[in-house]
């Protein structure tokens, strides 16, 4: 497993532990030989103002298109039309599902708002929304500098402990400092370890971190 690999999938996995959903997994809808069960995922888009929905998963699972998807306790269905293995420098990464909506009875439906998690960090002010509801976090970075201002600023708010502020802050600094030199892969796990008691603060920002593993 590579490095920058093991440091994507990391990201990954510290979302999952933050956003992570069940997913009931229907095969066969609405026939006699349906067959229900449930796994660990995320619903997400493909990118910035995407409506193209996506199910991610971080295990390679059985999923065939042709299944449905469905939001643990959400009325919406989602039929699997793809599925992909994203893989990262030899090292898995996640599971992928392309899906479109269907009705109850199992049919299309026309596209609509999504109210999903977005994950994908792109333009000035990207919007990341952290929960099924729109309650989103804009995070401002047209430049470096103002994502890790933006991350400095909710460790300070955030994080009562002084100790473990202090520490925190120590990290990210030396992370910045770090930003497009060979060691930038270390100060990042470093990080990342410090953190991991306050993953859910800093969680939105993982994505954007790992993109500058191959700065």
């Amino acid at each position: 497993m590579s490095e920058i690999g093991e440091a994507h999938r990391e990201g990954f996995e510290a979302i999952m532990e933050v956003m992570g959903q069940t997913i009931v997994v229907h095969e066969n809808f609405k026939t006699l030989e349906s067959n229900s069960y449930e796994v660990k995922g995320i619903k997400n888009t493909e990118g910035k103002n995407s409506k193209t929905v996506i199910f991610q998963f971080p295990e390679q699972l059985n999923i065939s298109i042709g299944n449905v998807l469905q939001i643990k306790g959400s009325r919406d269905y989602w039929k699997v039309t793809d599925t992909e293995d994203i893989v990262e420098d030899e090292t898995f990464i996640n599971f992928e599902t392309h899906v479109e909506k269907i009705d109850i009875s199992g049919q299309s439906t026309r596209p609509s708002r999504n109210l999903g998690n977005t994950y994908n960090l792109h333009g000035t002010h990207a919007r990341v929304n952290v929960s099924s509801n729109d309650n989103s976090i804009n995070i401002s970075h047209q430049n470096t500098e103002n994502v890790f201002a933006d991350m400095r600023q909710v460790i300070q708010n955030q994080i009562q402990n002084e100790s473990e502020r202090t520490e925190i802050l120590s990290k990210l600094s030396e992370l910045e400092q770090s930003v497009g030199k060979k060691e930038f892969l270390a100060k990042y796990q470093e990080f990342i370890g410090t953190s991991a008691d306050h993953i859910s603060l800093i969680a939105v920002f993982i994505p954007y971190l790992t993109q500058l593993l191959g700065a």
